[in-house]
């Protein structure tokens, strides 16, 4: 049954649920209605058994031989409609049937009730013949001072004959109402999930080169309009993922391509060259740059890759940060040291941080890496951190050209170069920024640049 139910339409679903939600509402109502229309019906014949009783407590009276008679006449002096309407009998206390006045005589009375058991006021339905229900009021009374137990009747037929044709009405009109629950159901449903059906057409052409293509949406403040948002939201970042992957895949290639390129070239020379010794030492000399230049590349992008595949939480520890600073700047000294560099930290002993010291290191290190690259000989590169009110800030400073405001927000991301004439000489692939940001982001902190052209530039490390 579940997997049928499943495998329905959500528009035959959603008809099918009006429609049983319609059937218990209308079964409620039919029956409220009905409760209410008997109750009312029951309180009119309590009520017009209580008049009977004002009337007929004051027509009985009692001869000189203890009987008790009624005295009422028709309007022209006979009993006739007197004794159809008033339909009663008078007891004694000592449960003694004093007075009987039915409609019928009492030799075809079948069932009489039995004696009151009680001389208080009770009403109650009985059933004296098959489909003949009568409702009973009992009440105790005095006749010119003696004490007597009044029980009247009223006939339920008229009263029962209603209620027989409310449920009738119900029965009969309850399922043709469901139905046209259900009919209406699924015609708003069909109306309401048309944008729906739209948009399932429209993602369904929407393939990976067309997805510049958009769902439509023609009124985004409902719930469906804002599903559509959430879809081109979704299709407009998957969109820009495809085109940084097919740049990042041209530009992979690209930088692959240029040092297997001279490679070849320095190879095609020295076979044409012949057997000069130094000719040869040259030529495998620029073989293994370009060939180193060529490992950086492949390990850089391993790297970004490991962490984009990256599902699980950074194992965080307690860092010295003071240390971290140092092990950096050692790794460096000689690398600086060729271009007459000096590398400072500014630093607290008893700084600390919990992150990840692998992949805080890893930001640091390209970095400090991207500072040496980019600053001029004999400049100077300052690290520092400090505990900020925002949070742990570490800072690193170089007295390189500096980037111009437009550009802050692509220096991130890979394989871009402000120069790539320059970068490309000097070893630089425009790996190394991006590696940092996606580390940093990693320990859950953000890196941000600040940077003027002409004054150097400092890149922020930022943790909570």
């Amino acid at each position: 049954m579940n997997t049928w139910w499943q495998r329905r339409s959500l528009r035959l679903r959603l008809a099918l649920w009006y429609a049983a939600a319609a059937a218990v509402v209308l079964s409620a109502f039919a029956w409220f209605v009905y409760e209410v229309i008997e109750h009312r019906l029951a309180a009119e014949l309590d009520r017009q058994l209580r008049i009977d009783f004002d009337l007929i407590e004051a027509q009985l009276e009692t001869d000189a031989g203890g009987s008790i008679h009624w005295t009422l006449r028709g309007s022209h002096g006979d009993e006739g409609f007197a004794r159809i309407s008033a339909w009663f009998e008078v007891w004694s206390e000592g449960r003694e049937l004093l007075l009987r006045h039915w409609p019928v005589p009492e030799a075809k009375i079948k069932n009489a009730p039995p004696a009151p058991e009680s001389s208080t006021l009770k009403f109650a339905t009985l059933e004296i013949e098959r489909g003949l229900f009568l409702r009973l009021m009992e009440r105790p009374a005095r006749v010119q001072g003696r004490g007597v137990v009044i029980r009247l009747f009223r006939d339920e037929t008229e009263m029962r004959r209603t209620l027989r044709e409310v449920v009738e009405v119900s029965v009969l009109g309850l399922p043709l109402a469901v139905l046209l629950a259900a009919i209406g159901g699924y015609l708003i449903t069909a109306r309401s999930l048309a944008p729906l059906r739209a948009m399932e057409r429209q993602a369904r052409r929407i393939t990976s080169e067309s997805l510049a293509e958009r769902l439509p949406n023609p009124n985004p403040h409902d719930e469906l309009g804002r599903l559509a948002t959430v879809f081109n939201e979704t299709l407009a970042r998957l969109e820009a993922s495809f085109a940084e992957l097919q740049r990042f895949t041209a530009d992979a290639s690209h930088e692959l391509r240029s040092p297997l390129t001279a490679l070849r070239a320095v190879g095609e020379v020295a076979l044409r060259g012949g057997d000069d010794p130094a000719m040869l030492r040259e030529t495998i000399g620029s073989m293994l740059e370009e060939a180193q230049r060529l490992t950086d590349l492949v390990d850089s992008l391993l790297t970004l890759a490991r962490m984009d595949a990256a599902k699980t939480a950074v194992a965080r520890e307690t860092v010295d940060i003071a240390a971290l600073l140092a092990e950096v700047r050692d790794q460096f000294d000689l690398l600086a040291a060729d271009k007459q560099q000096t590398i400072a930290i500014t630093c607290d002993p008893q700084l600390t941080a919990e992150a990840d010291r692998t992949l805080l290191r890893l930001a640091l290190v390209n970095l400090v890496h991207n500072a040496i690259r980019h600053s001029p000989a004999g400049a100077h590169i300052e690290l520092s951190a400090a505990r900020r009110e925002s949070g742990l800030e570490i800072s690193v400073r170089d007295n390189g050209p500096g980037i111009a405001a437009e550009l802050h927000g692509k220096i991130f991301e890979r394989f871009y170069r402000i120069d790539k004439a320059r970068s490309r000489a000097e070893g630089g692939v425009g790996l190394g920024l991006a590696i940092a940001k996606q580390a940093v982001e990693r320990n859950g902190g953000r890196i941000e640049l600040e940077s003027e052209l002409g004054r150097g530039s400092v890149l922020r490390i930022m943790f909570a």
